[in-house]
């Protein structure tokens, strides 16, 4: 890590400093106005570049001499790494629990049944907390083999949804034609990331659901799409 004349736009320091409530990502000591948002890399000004140090920290990363070196360095991947568990530890109470689920129920009445090739898909903040914004990122599988996202902007990741305190939301798409030609296994990985209040995006972990034609219900799998194909 260098020190260059180059810096951080305002927008990404303030973030930098929200996230880690102004502790070094180093020695997680609290360090108020005795902070640096430093490059970890030199040359480069984007947000996955800096990390908050403590003055400290920040001149013993710097004084490693690769000439002669003694120990180990602190290499990029490690520091992004801690900055990570820095920031988490003290953004993730942002993150109110969210609950995804694709169905064929209509507005959870059992009685009320979409047909394919229309799916319906609900999406929950159940926290009597701040309001957050979501990504949803789909994924379509017909035995395992990839047919990419749902041709939505809602579910392709390009529109974010907008999260009110103990608001549900009740959407729908179509699947691809060929999921409704085949009898082969339909299986649609669901991504979700949370964006906070300071705009910092926390990935949960993605689920599938694997749909039951003869009954026309949805069951969940509680794993990746990568973990059912192996």
């Amino acid at each position: 890590m260098v020190r260059t004349r180059s810096d951080f736009s305002e927008d990404i320091k303030a973030k930098s400093l929200l996230w880690s409530y102004r502790h070094c990502c180093l020695c997680e000591k609290p360090c108020g106005t005795n902070i640096e948002v430093a490059h970890i890399e030199k040359g480069k000004n984007d947000i996955d570049n800096a990390i908050p140090l403590c003055y400290d920290c920040h001149s013993e990363i710097e004084r490693y001499n690769d000439e002669h070196p003694r120990g180990n360095k602190y290499r990029s991947k490690e520091l992004k790494t801690r900055r990570e568990q820095i920031y988490e530890r003290y953004t993730r109470h942002l993150v109110p629990p969210i609950q995804s689920e694709i169905t064929q129920s209509i507005r959870n009445n059992s009685q009320l049944q979409r047909q394919m090739p229309s799916v319906g898909f609900n999406l929950s903040h159940l926290g009597n907390m701040d309001p957050v914004k979501a990504r949803v990122e789909t994924n379509v599988f017909l035995s395992g083999k990839s047919l990419g996202p749902i041709d939505s902007p809602y579910y392709n990741g390009q529109i974010k949804w907008h999260l009110n305190p103990l608001t549900q939301f009740f959407g729908n798409f179509s699947v691809p034609a060929q999921c409704m030609e085949s009898d082969e296994k339909l299986t649609i990985e669901v991504r979700v990331t949370v964006i906070d209040v300071y705009e910092r995006e926390h990935a949960l972990l993605p689920v599938c659901f694997t749909y039951v034609r003869k009954d026309n219900y949805w069951f969940l799998e509680p794993t990746s799409s990568v973990e059912l194909s192996h």
